[in-house]
């Protein structure tokens, strides 16, 4: 044993030593491959997607070379039952899992397909950023079609016991079913309705005059960096840029873990909140075990598990008024003209706003599901072959109105808002897994730490990721999602934690 528990590997055992090495080389291409897309969406010439595209493809086929090597094969088929005894780690298994799942995945698609897709992907996404600069989704619907095709015939080849989309669900977080989505998300939408119905029927409003002023961009970048170094996250292994949409990444090692965010000098929260979100990403990464490197371990357990610690630092944590209390003096220190006269409380209830709006990124708590439900409707209905590429713009349109009753006036702030369709579907889902999960994670961290608000109110966050990271981070994809969640609170999925979450935290808010 180590300080990390059972994060070590039987290097005594020659198969698994092999297996690391071969998994090892497979890393170190899958970094190469996300130093390329990092690039590619924080400083690339524009002119330069073209050869970008082929040098990507160039790397899908040798990782797809590698992941379908017979010889892995041969490895995984002797070790699986000889990692199953006592004397070996949940590493051991957690590797072997990991890399099996690669292996069915991997040799159910010929190398040519794999990397034509990512010719496609690099393409789709430079088309998406031009369709929505332009309000252009026609010059972006022939590479939405193309990734749509690509992602019936994956789903295809995989396989599927209900329905087409759960292969890919499958992709983001193992086991999940649409049918399961379903399960889970309809108290979710039930709570958001119903919460936002008692809002607008309450006829109250919260103050959000403080945020509609300017707030200089490099002040902003100041402040952004101090409430990622507050929360733990380590500049010495990574670096915060812009891009279009922000997003974290982590070259497959904790000791690399880079994030974006987005600027306006009249929108401070974008900055202030999409730092949050990635930084939650990014201290999950940097807290798995370094024994992990160059193995397929050293990531999230899933997505709606990564979900659920950027929602948990954005909203739960970040959006309290606990935090800004214990946050605020710094931004009054930085905007000081802004906030002079302004107290903590009437900040963190500004960044509570419920208002039915456009765009996900910047929804509220209340209404940010009903976004992701949206999306997830159409994605499922788009891969099973109910609805054709062309109908998007109307069915987005359409449910926008019938879900939060707002009409995107373009395609841009509508249906090319995100840029996930680019590259692939089944990833929506995740957000709200993440609430849930994040909800269940957070009523447990709020039972060890009896004392968690005042915590907060003296300006530190470091004891919540100390936990986390000893409970949870350090573990990387050991364990399957729904096991790890047992582990950190004690039970499985439970929607119950968020509809008390939500209801209790907006009723305060809004005097329900």
């Amino acid at each position: 044993m180590t300080e990390h528990g059972n994060m070590h590997f039987t290097t005594s055992n020659e198969q698994i030593s092999e297996l690391l090495k071969q998994v090892g080389v497979i890393a170190d291409l899958g970094s190469m491959a996300a130093l390329a897309d990092w690039d590619q969406q924080t400083g690339m010439p524009e002119g330069a997607s073209e050869v970008r595209a082929h040098q990507m493809a160039t790397l899908q086929g040798l990782i797809h070379e590698r992941v379908t090597d017979p010889r892995g094969g041969e490895l995984l088929a002797a070790l699986e039952d000889v990692v199953k005894q006592q004397e070996y780690t949940d590493a051991d298994r957690g590797l072997v899992y990991q890399a099996r799942r690669s292996y069915d995945q991997a040799t159910k698609l010929p190398r040519d397909m794999v990397e034509e897709m990512e010719r496609v992907r690099v393409k789709s996404f430079d088309a998406w950023v031009k369709a929505r600069q332009h309000n252009d989704f026609a010059s972006f619907s022939p590479w939405l079609q193309r990734t749509v095709e690509f992602q019936r015939e994956i789903a295809d080849r995989f396989g599927y016991k209900e329905c087409r989309y759960d292969a890919l669900l499958d992709l983001y977080e193992p086991e999940l079913t649409a049918s399961r989505v379903d399960v889970l998300f309809a108290p979710v939408r039930e709570v958001s309705a119903s919460v936002l119905k008692r809002i607008q029927e309450s006829g109250k409003k919260v103050d959000t005059s403080i945020l509609s002023q300017s707030f200089p961009i490099e002040k902003q970048q100041e402040v952004n960096k101090r409430l990622l170094e507050g929360m733990g996250y380590d500049f010495n292994r990574g670096q915060i840029a812009v891009s279009a949409h922000p997003f974290t990444t982590s070259f497959g090692s904790p000791l690399d873990v880079r994030l974006t965010t987005r600027y306006d000098e009249k929108n401070l929260p974008w900055s202030i909140m999409s730092s949050l979100h990635e930084g939650g990403h990014a201290v999950y990464e940097q807290g798995c075990a370094p024994s992990l490197l160059r193995t397929p371990l050293a990531n999230g357990a899933s997505m709606g598990v990564h979900e659920s610690q950027s929602r948990l630092w954005e909203n739960a944590i970040g959006r309290s008024e606990a935090f800004w209390r214990g946050q605020f003096p710094a931004l009054q220190s930085a905007f000081p003209e802004q906030f002079q006269g302004v107290d903590a409380t009437t900040f963190a209830y500004a960044l509570n706003n419920v208002e039915p709006s456009l765009i996900r990124t910047e929804a509220d708590e209340v209404t940010y599901n009903l976004h992701i439900i949206i999306r997830f409707e159409i994605e499922r209905a788009l891969i099973n072959g109910d609805i054709a590429v062309e109908s998007l713009p109307s069915l987005w349109n359409a449910k926008y109105k019938e879900y939060l009753g707002v009409v995107p006036p373009t395609d841009s702030l509508g249906v090319l808002q995100d840029v996930h369709w680019a590259s692939g579907f089944g990833y929506f889902p995740s957000y709200t897994l993440g609430n849930l999960y994040g909800a269940q994670i957070y009523s447990t961290l709020r039972s060890k730490f009896p004392d968690f608000d005042a915590r907060l109110e003296q300006g530190d966050t470091r004891f919540a990721l100390t936990w986390l990271q000893e409970h949870m981070y350090v573990y990387g994809a050991a364990f399957k999602p729904a096991n790890l969640l047992k582990r950190i609170v004690g039970e499985e999925a439970d929607p119950g934690y968020f509809v008390r979450y939500l209801t209790e935290k907006f009723s305060k808010i809004y005097d329900l």
